[in-house]
């Protein structure tokens, strides 16, 4: 869940990540470095603990189910959350959902279209499919914007 809800990852980057791809500034934040992209990857605070832990961990294992040897096994995700599943009727976990609800979060906190985009991987205006989900600001707070007060 760290590293799609608090990262925003893909299901393959969330299996490609091993602890040697997580790096702890000195701010506390963590960074991961997924292979194949370039994007700017910042754990949200609420999950840099969890992944603090994995970064900890002797070795290079996977973060995502660590004791397996393969990068990507055919029911990686499936298994899992079958076994792990929610209760009071919430929905089943699902990678993508996890990531559209990271989306969704960042975009709700009014971060920069520019920089949840990139830091998704995606476009901007591919972003757009998000902004339904997004609740609107109450009129003192788009006043302050629109006229150029920082809140």
């Amino acid at each position: 869940m760290a590293l799609a809800f608090g990262c925003g990852l893909t299901s393959g980057e969330v299996a490609a990540v091993r602890t040697g791809h997580l790096r702890r500034l000195e701010s506390g934040a963590i960074v991961v470095t997924v292979p194949g992209t370039q994007r700017l990857i910042v754990c949200r605070a609420a999950w840099e603990d969890v992944l603090a832990r994995a970064a900890d961990r002797p070795g290079d294992a996977f973060v995502f189910r660590p004791r397996r040897a393969a990068r990507h096994a055919k029911n990686l995700f499936s298994s899992w959350t079958a076994r792990h599943q929610p209760t009071a009727g919430l929905p089943a976990l699902s990678v993508r959902r996890l990531r559209s609800s990271w989306i969704v979060e960042l975009l709700s906190a009014r971060i920069d279209l520019g920089v949840v985009a990139a830091a998704a991987g995606m476009s901007a205006s591919a972003l757009a499919r998000y902004h339904h989900f997004v609740p609107a600001l109450d009129e003192p707070t788009a006043v302050a914007l629109l006229r150029g007060r920082a809140l």
